[in-house]
């Protein structure tokens, strides 16, 4: 099997080797544990028809954990895991591209992306003419906008126009009918108003409900929910997500997020009981039949998230445990095992896996990130174990100095600063927060 070339060396290089060789430059970034990453290297990146696409670009991944990525993450307006970009050979953002499309729906938008930088646009410069009216644009270029990344834009195409009313003003002026569409359910999902009627016209149609599998499988609740006639739409989005657990041409993942959806719209209704067995039968022959390491990943997490909102919080917790040993990041699964906890009120057992998760963790980014965590949930929930928080600040503390200029940074930066509300919030008779341990660390966040 084909696999991608992927570009060593720093961004700058591989940004000088794109312009040197005029040829667009497509950057994943990521990180070993993420769920969605791993999706994307199962359902996507082992595709060989998407390989051999990548045969016309320079591939890059930058690493979360990586020496100076938080930095570069924060330069390039780069935050959730896994964003995906593809950069013009002058250094200029094409587009940013959906993680959650499948193999076969991301190799036509990626297609898309590509004839589009070839035509001379980009979704800058598309967004700026429909907006302003100055020219017509293609039907590839309202594709392009339709299959943006709204939802990893950090402001970089939005800057600081309103996200609700600009889909909106997108839906009504596309004249490509199935971007309309798309970007409606987009503008929808951001203003928090949903449209039954436009809804339930998607809904009953076959190409158009599986072209937006992506948004229903993520958002359909949060669109039921906004929208009137509920009880109309939540059954007319079960027979589709019926359809999609049964199809044998999509991931194991997919399927099962399928399962799920119908899960929750059941939950919406009445009780669902009926489903459980469903959902169990459904988790145990998905896992049976898995063995790719990047899809089992994103299989196990979709498969506990079925199992919690079926009711069945114990057999979750099984997979989890179960999954430990034969896991290449387990200690993501150690966080799902301390929520799992905390929905039983076990304190002990909150503490004790989100301190397993951060001494198991890997990478300087994703080590302060845990660490961050264990030690707020220390605060939160045993803020008179003075011990025990002062050495968990040690820890932390030196995972600071170990990520270095990127401790303060983007995602790491969004953590600690999370953490020095945390301990602003100790009280004031506490003997710590402004000495030892804790205190530098206070004095480090600043």
């Amino acid at each position: 099997m084909a696999a991608i070339e992927w570009l060593g060396g720093s961004l700058a290089e591989a940004q000088a080797l794109a312009r040197a060789q005029q040829r667009p430059l497509f950057l994943y970034w990521g990180a070993v544990w993420c769920p969605p990453c791993n999706r994307v290297k199962s359902e996507i990146f082992a595709r060989d028809e998407f390989v051999a696409r990548t045969s016309a670009v320079l591939c890059y991944h930058l690493d979360g954990d990586s020496a100076g990525a938080q930095t570069l993450a924060a330069q390039y307006q780069l935050r959730s895991y896994p964003t995906l970009v593809l950069f013009a050979p002058d250094g200029a953002e094409i587009t940013r591209l959906p993680c959650e499309l499948d193999g076969e729906l991301f190799l036509a938008a990626f297609d898309g992306a590509l004839a589009v930088h070839k035509a001379g646009s980009s979704a800058a410069a598309a967004l700026d003419a429909a907006l302003s009216g100055s020219r017509a644009l293609s039907a590839d270029e309202w594709s392009l906008l339709s299959h943006y990344s709204w939802d990893t834009d950090e402001g970089k195409l939005l800057g600081a126009r309103p996200s609700a009313a600009t889909l909106s003003a997108l839906a009504a002026a596309s004249t490509n009918p199935d971007a309309a569409v798309r970007l409606n359910l987009h503008a929808q999902l951001a203003s928090g108003t949903g449209d039954a009627a436009a809804l339930l016209a998607v809904l009953a149609d076959a190409r158009l409900t599986r072209s937006n599998m992506d948004i229903f499988n993520n958002s359909g609740i949060n669109l039921i929910k906004i929208a009137s006639r509920r009880e109309e739409l939540a059954a007319a989005l079960g027979s589709v997500a019926a359809q999609w657990a049964d199809d044998f041409w999509l991931s194991a993942p997919d399927r099962l997020m399928a399962v799920r959806l119908q899960m929750r719209l059941a939950r919406l209704l009445a009780p669902s009981h009926g489903l459980q067995d469903v959902v169990r039968e459904r988790v145990e022959a998905a896992l049976a039949e898995s063995s790719d390491p990047y899809e089992r990943h994103m299989l196990v997490n979709t498969a506990v998230s079925a199992l919690n909102d079926a009711g069945l919080s114990a057999q979750a917790e099984q997979v989890l445990l179960a999954e430990l040993p034969r896991s290449h990041s387990p200690y993501y699964f150690m966080l799902s095992l301390a929520a799992a906890a905390k929905r039983r009120n076990d304190v002990a057992g909150v503490l004790d896996w989100y301190g397993k998760a951060w001494h198991a963790s890997v990478g300087p980014a994703t080590r302060l990130q845990w660490g961050v965590t264990y030690l707020s949930s220390l605060i939160d929930l045993a803020p008179q174990d003075a011990a025990r928080i002062e050495q968990a600040a040690q820890g932390v503390l030196a995972d600071v100095q170990a990520a270095g200029a990127d401790a303060h940074q983007q995602r790491n930066l969004a953590q600690l600063q999370k953490l020095s509300a945390g301990i602003r919030r100790l009280p004031s008779t506490w003997d710590g927060p402004w000495t030892g341990q804790l205190g530098s660390l206070l004095e480090t966040v600043g």
